[in-house]
């Protein structure tokens, strides 16, 4: 069966590898993260188009572009998750550790280096394979037709970029997956709440006008501020001074001075007045262009004043 990674080709056209470099040794990672991965972002049906397509490395057609930066993100993340077993063989006498006498074994600032740039070109090019099927809908049919991309479209902070953009997560593709619940939830609680189903449906279309994008942008920080804020006070995600990242097992190189609860009650009050000061500036906005967002429904809070009842015997709430 024919995949985004058939052979070493396929690696050395993304990654520089060693002439004799084993392909074996990464094909199970790489047929594990096209299967738990790839598939369950673009679906069945567009995965096979693009396995199909024929590639052409200097084009800049949207199906070369999505290809190319498809194989390379299951490539990068591919051999990142089999760097812990690459020089393991597994005998009838237990493991053991193969070695090349005419290479040194590369030490652990290297291995720290290199582990963090494969995740970092994995996490990079799958955010712009999905920008680039996004602005030529056309093209991929089969992912616009299916559930695969309503998911996709399914909320405001569309993009890894668009949420680190207002609060870093490192462009880390997984970190963005995993808040997608925490994103739902805070859409259904702030915004749903306050603007209705159709306006808010409209702020997730794209638009040209400017007013509407900048409508946009303001829902989008406020999600984020919101998010992070009911984030902060989960186990899920590790939080240091200045990002956060889904929680993982860390190597020792990579232990950094993650935030303690009081920081992170700290950090979830003030992303949460950010976000209520954002949803004041979004209301704003829409009140002042009512032909703009003309189903939205002003849902003005009664004052005291409005709510007293007067009768002949006093006045009543």
């Amino acid at each position: 069966m024919a995949r985004l990674i058939n052979d070493v080709t396929d690696i050395k056209r993304h990654i520089v590898v060693a002439a004799q470099f084993d392909f074996l040794k990464v094909m199970p990672f790489a047929k594990r993260v096209e299967r738990k991965l790839i598939l369950d972002l673009i679906g069945q049906e567009q995965y096979d188009a693009l396995v199909i397509h024929n590639f052409e490395e200097d084009s800049n057609d949207p199906l070369d572009l999505v290809k190319g930066l498809l194989e390379s993100a299951v490539a990068n993340l591919a051999l990142l998750r089999a760097l812990p077993t690459i020089n393991v063989l597994i005998t009838n006498s237990g493991s053991k550790t193969s070695e090349n006498k005419e290479a040194s074994n590369a030490d652990w600032k290297d291995k720290r280096d290199l582990s963090r740039s494969l995740l970092s070109t994995y996490n990079e090019d799958l955010d712009s394979a999905f920008q680039i099927m996004e602005e030529n809908l056309a093209v991929f049919t089969e992912w616009q037709d299916s559930k695969y991309y309503t998911i996709f479209k399914e909320l405001i902070v569309q993009h890894t970029a668009q949420f680190n953009e207002h609060f870093t997560i490192k462009n880390n593709r997984q970190t963005f997956l995993a808040l997608k619940p925490y994103m739902r939830e805070v859409e259904d609680q702030y915004l749903k709440a306050m603007l209705g189903p159709i306006t808010l449906d409209l702020l997730k279309t794209n638009s040209a006008e400017t007013i509407i994008i900048d409508a946009q942008e303001i829902a989008r920080k406020a999600v984020v501020a919101f998010t992070v804020a009911k984030a902060a006070i989960t186990g899920t995600f590790d939080f240091t001074d200045s990002s956060f990242t889904v929680a993982s097992e860390q190597m020792p190189w990579d232990k950094q001075q993650v935030l303690d609860k009081e920081d992170r009650n700290d950090l979830k009050s003030d992303r949460q007045r950010a976000g209520e000061e954002y949803l004041k500036s979004l209301k704003k906005l829409i009140v002042t262009n009512p032909l703009l967002f003309p189903d939205y429904i002003d849902k003005v809070e009664k004052g005291i004043a409005d709510k007293i009842i007067k009768r002949k015997s006093g006045l009543y709430l």
